[in-house]
């Protein structure tokens, strides 16, 4: 059963895809948090040119038109957008798309597996090609369990 949290996650990210497209951006992740007085609704977004405070305002004037067409919020609501941040796990394709030249520590599903130190040398659907001392290598997304930026 979907909770109605879910649900209303869904609705947002079905309305703000398209614009997010439109203006060069990808979503990351979505949080819609409620509360008594309204609701929360956060977006972590990619961009082509990078995430800057000026995008992030221009994408909050855009989005919030948006939303504000809709009546998923009666409540009302406060958007906050940003960019996924360097800490954040790297765990769907559109995080590896936008990190690659990047150097990151690869955790695997299967347990017995060491993880291991690679640069992200490029991405296609749900494949992620790595490069190390050892050489290049090809991961399905679905062996990743966690993957972090090195510093």
């Amino acid at each position: 059963m979907v909770s109605i949290n879910e649900r209303l996650k869904e609705a947002v990210r079905d309305i703000i895809e398209k614009p997010l497209h439109s203006e060069g951006c990808e979503l990351a992740d979505l949080s819609v948090s409620q509360y008594k007085k309204g609701s929360t609704v956060r977006l972590f977004v990619y961009c082509e040119n990078g995430v800057t405070l000026g995008k992030c305002a221009s994408l909050s004037s855009l989005i919030g038109a948006v939303i504000d067409g809709t009546d998923l919020f009666v409540n009302g609501y406060t958007l906050e957008i940003s960019s996924p941040g360097l800490d954040r796990p790297l765990s769907k394709v559109v995080d590896f798309k936008y990190r690659i030249g990047e150097t990151v520590k690869i955790d695997f599903a299967k347990k017995n597996r060491p993880a291991v130190r690679a640069k992200i040398m490029s991405v296609s659907n749900s494949k992620i090609v790595f490069e190390n001392e050892s050489g290049a290598f090809t991961e399905e997304l679905t062996n990743i369990e966690k993957a972090k930026i090195v510093y």
